[in-house]
């Protein structure tokens, strides 16, 4: 009897073991990201779709060998405090198995040691920052550093319009300053002189008392870095100032919006861009599909693709580790050491030994008849 009662028991016990595991096998797949949801939500809210698109591809597909993933996202609130602060949260309590973002490059570093140190799988994937390079062994970056292009970019020009001379304006915060700095370099390199300076605080709307200065070097190209919200507006009063030199740009230009809002002065303005919407792969076009069909249903959305292809394409790679070696950190990070040759809607990707993308060269991107078209 007592052996009949213990075999009961095994059984009992072996049943509820079972029906625990499938109820932890069920449990979803935390990953986390922090993206600038509040400030720089411009930006922001684009790469938070890149996000939500391939998270949704994947449990559409089933997911990971049956288990959901559910995003947690945190708002780095163009703040390194607010950045690390977030990213403890989502390893500390949320017990994410890896970390989409932050985006700029301040908040990025900041947070990278947390990320180590605890060894979660952070990918930043639009911090340009050469000090992300090698800033950590799970630390990896989704787009190009920001002096490979300014090398890119100064290099084309140079060949393409043999200007002597560039008068800059930049948005005197540390995007558009760090760009000023850096791309002055790679132009005193190849000959090109900067002969006039001038700056401009974020949320100007009058540009036309520096625009005048640099009229006056008459410069042969202008280097306008910053954001879109004033660089589009500062390129429209420099053609009602008369100043029809070639403008040059950086990522915070890359955006139909800026087209829209500079209108005419936009013809010939050249940046350096990390997607090409006629990248001609099926993979890209189901997702160029995806996220037009997603922002058209969304009243007000900010619509920047570029950046929602780079988080849809650092997701999208994070879980393709999950589903290789297991939905752990160590087995994502596998993954992104060993992979090559990554089929994503940024090219073909991997990863070099600082964890740095590779993708081929920096793309460039000039608009004519209102849009940007891929000049190298």
């Amino acid at each position: 009897m007592l052996v009949r009662k213990l075999s009961f028991f095994t059984i009992f016990i072996g049943i509820l073991a079972v029906l625990a595991f499938s109820a932890q096998a069920a449990d979803p797949i935390k990953i986390g990201s922090v993206l600038r949801l509040s400030a720089g939500a411009e930006d922001g809210l684009p790469a938070k779709r890149g996000v939500e698109l391939a998270v949704a591809a994947i449990n559409k597909a089933g997911g990971i060998n049956g288990r959901k993933i559910e995003v947690i996202f945190e708002d780095e609130k163009d703040s390194p405090t607010s950045a690390v602060n977030a990213v403890q949260k989502l390893i500390n309590v949320n017990k994410v198995v890896a970390i989409i973002g932050p985006m700029t490059s301040g908040a990025a570093l900041a947070a990278a040691p947390s990320a180590n140190e605890a060894k979660i799988p952070m990918i930043t994937p639009t911090a340009t920052s050469p000090k992300v390079s090698g800033a950590g062994a799970y630390i990896y970056r989704g787009c190009s550093r920001i002096d490979k292009q300014a090398e890119a970019l100064t290099k084309y020009i140079a060949e393409t319009d043999k200007p002597k001379t560039v008068g800059i304006l930049y948005s005197n915060e540390p995007y558009g300053k760090g760009s000023y700095e850096l791309f002055s370099k790679y132009f005193d390199q190849l000959g090109i002189k900067v002969v006039a300076t001038e700056s401009f605080m974020r949320g100007a709307k009058d540009f036309k008392a520096q625009l005048t200065n640099l009229k006056a070097a008459n410069p042969d190209i202008l280097f306008i870095p910053g954001y879109y919200q004033e660089t589009a507006p500062a390129a429209a009063q420099a053609r009602q100032l008369g100043l029809n030199q070639r403008i040059v740009g950086v990522y915070g230009d890359i955006a139909p919006i800026y087209i829209e809002l500079a209108g005419k002065a936009a013809e010939g303005h050249l940046v350096a861009s990390e997607y090409h919407e006629e990248y001609d792969t099926p993979k890209n076009k189901e997702f160029k599909e995806a996220y037009y069909a997603l922002v058209k249903s969304i009243p007000n959305e900010p619509v920047n693709i570029m950046f929602a292809a780079l988080t849809y394409d650092m997701t999208s790679m994070v879980a393709e580790g999950m589903k290789k070696y297991g939905p752990t950190p160590d087995g994502i990070k596998k993954f992104l050491d060993e992979v090559k040759d990554y089929d994503g809607v940024t090219g073909r990707l991997a990863f070099n030994p600082d964890h740095d993308v590779v993708k081929g060269d920096v793309a460039l991107f000039e608009v004519k008849n209102g849009k940007y078209v891929r000049v190298k």
